[in-house]
């Protein structure tokens, strides 16, 4: 095996060990938001899964263009904690839709997650921005 071969490959696997956890920073910063943006968006109405879905991409510019079925786990979460519930509807003759809502404790949740999505936002920008200062 060449020098040449061996250099390619610790700066494949590098670049590879890079992409891992570029991805795992990623999924980290997504899930904590996921589901207080699930119950902002439930404050505007009830919405079943694919309309959350889709809602979600469209308004963080595909930030969280998730896969639909990646959503049941958060919506799962929140429904077993009493901060959202849900309720068939018929969508056409025979088929149902899950419609989630959110619930008075999602929304006393919503807003203590406001204040600390702000304040350590805050915190993290401040860190950033601090040679700047």
């Amino acid at each position: 095996i060449s020098n040449e071969i061996i250099l390619q490959t610790m700066i494949l696997s590098k670049g590879f060990k890079l992409m891992e956890r570029k991805n795992n920073i990623e999924e980290n910063v997504r899930s904590g938001l996921v589901e207080f943006l699930i119950l902002h968006l439930l404050c505007e109405r009830d919405m079943y899964g694919y309309e959350i879905k889709k809602k979600l991409a469209e308004r963080t510019n595909n930030a969280f263009d998730m896969k639909q079925a990646s959503l049941y786990g958060p919506l799962y979460r929140m429904s077993s904690l009493g901060l959202i519930s849900s309720h068939k509807e018929m969508a056409g003759e025979k088929r149902f839709r899950m419609y989630y809502h959110i619930e008075d404790s999602g929304l006393k949740y919503l807003a203590y997650g406001e204040e600390q999505i702000n304040y350590v936002f805050s915190g993290v920008m401040n860190l950033l921005n601090w040679d700047k200062k």
